[in-house]
Order: C-alpha cells, then structure tokens, then sequence
C-alpha cells in the first residue's frame, strides 16, 4: 500500500523568483510568503536554461531548501511538451532535492501529471498552471490525476494569447470559473495568476476580494511587496472568524436537531462554509 501523504501546505501566497537570481532566494522568506517558486520557465531564456538547471541545483543540494519549514520549497520546472521540460525532470529525478512542490507549467492533460510523478522522487506534491485552452476545458481531468496534486492555478495572461482575447475580469471569468468547480469537485486548492500591478496594493487587494468570492484560496505572487498584501486580503476578518465560531458551536451542540444562528437556520453547507472559515484563520475548533 503507498504510503498516504501529509496534508497539504498552505498555500495563500507564493512569490516566484528567477531561477537565475540565487542571491534572492533566502530573502523570500522575509517577504511573508508561505513559499518561494524557483522558475525555471519564463523568467530563464532558452539559452541559459542548462546553466541555471545545474547552478539552482548545486545551490539547493548544497542548502538542501529556501529557508525553514513550514516556508516552502517550490521549482516550476517547463513544459513536459518540450525538450527542456524533460531535461528538468532528469535533473530532479537524478539530484533527488527535497523540495516541497513542484510546479508544472501550461498542463493539459492527467497524463502530463503521471509523467511527471513517474520522475519525481520522495513526498513532492504538484502545482498544475492551467493556462491554455485545452487546460482549462481538463481541469477536472488534471484536479483528479493523482493525489500529489495539491492544487491548480490559473493563468489568464497565456490563456489570452491562445485565444486572442483581452486578460480583464469580465473575459476571464468563465475559466477562472472552471478551474474553482475543477478544484472544488477535486477537493484541491485554486490559486489565482499573479496581479501585474506592482505598485498599485489597492488593485491587488480588490482582485484578491474577488477571486476569493470565486472560492480561491490564494494567489500567485511577482514581487515580494505583493506577499502581505495577498495574505492579509485572504485572511478572514475579525467579525467573519466570530459568526463561524458560533455557527460551528450551534451545530455541535445541536447534535443533530436545527441550529440557529443570528436568527437563522443553519444547514450543512453553511456548516462547511464556516469550517473552511475557521481552517484559514488558523483555527478549526468552536472555542
């Protein structure tokens, strides 16, 4: 029998940093991130692709991880559609690093996730980008692949090349609607796309409002100023955290009769709601 694996890590905010920036590393850690990814994609040009393999490697085999748990380790390593994606997962499959995730660019198929656990070693869980057209029509397919896949993130601005459409809310709201139902049926994470707007919090803060009431449970980060700014806005207020305690505590000291909360009938899908409620603030328990 396999072995089961440990619960997923929280995965609020995650800052990506070239992979061909070593220096930059250990200072994601300050940024208030829960992790670092590693990119081996689109922040590497094609030419330096080997030379930034070998050097991360040396760097992580040396270090063994970015910082301390529970800060995590992520690598997005190419696409397992080209050659380089395949020579990343050589190289990872032949170092053996404990990293805590590894992230999979433009996934389009549950097929592209068993290849790539046919590679990997150790309790690696996957973060699965969806961000071309066929990905997103397999998001179900790719959710359910196999239990190291922890969760799927949404990518709008590559979706928007395909398709030729324009990377606002209103054009990306179907998919990114997809992939929140993908997660949901799957009992996965969904991540939503980095937020372009570096200097501008308040933007960041109102897409993370919104893709949070589409059920996200965090977002991808470009710069390390980003990280607070996602953290806080997924954090459930004050007066949130109180309203599911006591509907949480209704319902246990209900024992199965009707509980009311504030003057309403609580049911079980509002149960759940402040369970989930409660897991982000930190605390599952009624007290």
């Amino acid at each position: 029998m396999a072995a089961m694996l440990t619960p997923p890590p929280r995965l609020t905010s995650l800052l990506f940093t070239p992979g061909s920036r070593p220096e930059r590393f250990e200072k994601a850690v300050a940024s208030g991130a829960d992790g670092i990814i590693i990119d081996w994609e689109d922040a590497v040009p094609a030419a330096d692709k080997d030379h930034v393999r070998a050097e991360v490697i040396a760097w992580l085999t040396e270090r063994g991880r970015v910082g301390a748990p529970p800060f995590l380790t992520a690598l997005r390593i190419n696409s397992l559609r080209n050659a380089h994606g395949l020579a990343d997962l050589d190289a990872l499959n032949a170092a053996a690093l404990p990293l805590d995730l590894v992230v999979l660019p433009k996934v389009e198929s549950a097929a592209e996730v068993h290849q790539a656990l046919r590679k990997l070693r150790g309790e690696v869980r996957l973060v699965c980008l969806v961000e071309t057209v066929l990905g997103v029509r397999h998001a179900a397919e790719i959710a359910t692949a196999a239990p190291q896949v922890a969760a799927l993130a949404f990518g709008g601005f590559d979706l928007s090349a395909e398709t030729g459409g324009e990377p606002t809310w209103d054009a990306l709201l179907w998919p990114r609607t997809q992939v929140v139902h993908a997660c949901a049926a799957a009992g996965v994470l969904a991540l939503d796309q980095p937020c372009i707007a570096l200097d501008d919090s308040a933007a960041l803060t109102a897409e993370c409002e919104r893709v949070r009431a589409l059920g996200f449970a965090g977002k991808l980060a470009v710069h390390p100023r980003q990280c607070a700014v996602i953290q806080a806005a997924f954090q459930p207020g004050a007066e949130q955290v109180a309203r599911a305690r006591r509907i949480v505590a209704a319902v246990e000291q209900a024992q199965g009769n009707v509980a009311v909360v504030d003057g309403q009938m609580i049911d079980v899908p509002m149960f759940r709601s402040a369970q989930r409620v409660l897991q982000r603030a930190g605390g599952g328990g009624a007290s």
